[in-house]
């Protein structure tokens, strides 16, 4: 029954942990920011779970549950396991916390940084290439990509790294967006890219970009 119980909450804070990234993701719109963001919350309660275990597993006599745990002797397992998962989580939580404002920061500067882009930018129309898959984490395939476009200095192509979903990969010559900053601009050089979204967007088969199992 405890096991069962285990699986349970672990199947009940995985989905809310994925959730969490999601909403993240879509608010902060930074893949990093949002993971640190949805981790702390799990960190926590993997420490504090873990913790309060080895707290009660050492309440009627430390030194000597503390002493059989080294001498490897048997029955002192779950005692060794919790302490060393709420060793390692704290750790992890600690890299979290101090990575965390950093990111966040960034994030905000980011988008801060797209809505002067969008207001005050120069936008220009452009078409989109697809290049290979640079890097694969989970369900979120991440490509190289090129965007060609023109402007009154001539024509522009840019390389940039696109990160999405499977079913939200736009099809190879998809009519782009392109937001450069003006000259003079704090910001000059920096450039926007995002699908035109007074045209019908097209996808690549989700399947083409999904891992295989």
């Amino acid at each position: 029954m405890t096991i069962v119980c285990f699986v349970l909450a672990g199947y009940a804070a995985l989905h809310i942990a994925v959730d969490l990234y999601e909403r993240a993701r879509e608010r902060l719109g930074q893949c990093r920011a949002a993971s640190l963001f949805c981790s702390a919350p799990l960190l926590a309660g993997i420490t504090a779970g873990s913790g309060i275990a080895t707290a009660a597993a050492v309440a009627s006599d430390p030194p000597r549950v503390i002493r059989q745990t080294i001498d490897g002797m048997v029955g002192t397992e779950a005692f060794a396991i919790s302490a060393i998962v709420a060793s390692l989580g704290a750790l992890w939580a600690l890299t979290v916390a101090t990575r965390l404002p950093g990111a966040l920061r960034h994030a905000h500067e980011r988008q801060s940084t797209i809505e002067l882009l969008r207001r005050e930018g120069r936008r220009y129309s452009g078409r989109l290439r697809l290049g290979e898959i640079s890097f694969w984490l989970g369900n979120t395939p991440e490509l190289n990509v090129t965007v060609t476009y023109d402007s009154p200095a001539g024509q522009h192509k840019v390389k940039a790294r696109m990160r999405t979903s499977p079913d939200r990969v736009p099809a190879d010559g998809s009519i782009v967006v392109v937001f450069a900053a003006s000259e003079g601009a704090a910001s000059e050089g920096v450039k926007y890219i995002e699908l035109d979204a007074g045209a019908d967007a097209i996808f690549e088969p989700e399947q083409r970009y999904t891992p295989s199992e």
